[in-house]
């Protein structure tokens, strides 16, 4: 397949398949270290404000609490990356974590399969959603719209008059504490770098969010890639769901209401781009970590939960600015 010309409007910002391990390393370190400062100051400004915030435990619960959204955040960012954009993510979730609760429940089913189903229900929600969005031409925004209202009725209608509680001491054990969602989180995060920077069908993620056409003429096919980008947001919406199904020992579908929002969030404050072409998981997990730092600090100070959420807004929103700014300045 011809490569895609790397011109100012479609330039890749990942290392090749092809580069070493210590080139992907460095390039990660060179578009994370912004952020991350960013991070150690917030950090910092709340252990000094804020006695109880100086806690191991309060550090461990920042990472315990952004584990599971950073998780679907990490698929958010493969589709923002490309230039799409889903919203049903949230639903997709509540979805997953009905069915999951069905099998484990009532079919009683190994916690193996039920794990399987789980994530096999996620990633065909999202191949519709991208399906839909590709062969439609219908905007993605308005596609993924679509799906966070009707999967959130499947999940409704799915859990109706059901006890999905009370699961198998193994599958709780999968999101039980900081320890096991945080290592997930990681291996999440790891392997989906990996895939963004060491295959081919990663890189061509960047080429289409960069410019959409010129990566059509290069011979990527942009149809068939977005589908796989779509189904790897609903893959890692189950993993999010499924481990915090483990650690509530509940499902419901009034759970992932907002999360699309916050992963977004997270994935816009880490720096990648919502206009497609460039961005990275470590700037996301370091993203998500920021809003949870704020939130947790705020609640250490004794702001109440309004003006918590007036403040990852406006952190939003500047977020976004800032990223308007910089494409302008190009």
């Amino acid at each position: 397949m011809t490569s895609v010309p790397q011109d100012s409007t479609t330039q890749v910002s990942t290392p090749t398949a092809n580069s070493s391990g210590l080139d992907v390393l460095k390039h990660q370190f060179q578009q994370i270290w912004q952020v991350l400062a960013a991070l150690v100051l917030i950090y910092l400004v709340f252990f000094t404000l804020s006695e109880p915030f100086r806690s191991l435990d309060t550090l461990l619960s920042i990472f315990g609490q952004a584990s599971i959204l950073a998780i679907l955040a990490c698929g958010t960012t493969v589709v923002l990356i490309s230039g799409g954009l889903d919203l049903s993510v949230g639903s997709i979730f509540a979805v997953v974590g009905v069915v999951v609760g069905i099998v484990l429940a009532e079919y009683q089913l190994s916690v193996p399969v039920a794990v399987m189903i789980g994530l096999a229900t996620g990633a065909v929600l999202g191949a519709i959603n991208g399906t839909l969005q590709v062969f439609t031409r219908v905007p993605a925004f308005i596609v993924t719209l679509g799906g966070l209202t009707a999967y959130k009725g499947v999940a409704e209608i799915l859990a109706s008059g059901r006890d999905l509680s009370r699961f198998p001491e193994s599958f709780q054990m999968l999101g039980s504490g900081y320890l096991v969602p945080m290592l997930i989180m990681f291996a999440v995060a790891l392997l989906t770098g990996l895939f963004l920077t060491k295959t081919q069908l990663g890189n061509h993620a960047f080429a289409i969010g960069g410019n959409e056409e010129v990566a059509r003429l290069s011979g990527v096919n942009v149809r068939k890639s977005r589908i796989y980008y779509y189904m790897i947001g609903g893959l890692m919406a189950a993993t999010a769901a499924i481990l915090e199904v483990s650690k509530l020992n509940f499902a419901m579908p009034a759970r992932g209401q907002s999360y699309e929002l916050f992963a977004i969030a997270a994935v816009v404050i880490g720096g990648t781009s919502l206009f497609g072409g460039r961005g990275g998981v470590g700037k996301t997990l370091i993203g998500m970590l920021i809003m949870q730092t704020i939130i947790v600090g705020l609640s250490y100070m004794g702001v109440g939960t309004s003006v918590q959420r007036i403040a990852i807004g406006a952190i939003i929103i500047m977020a976004v600015y800032w990223d308007v700014w910089r494409r302008g300045t190009r």
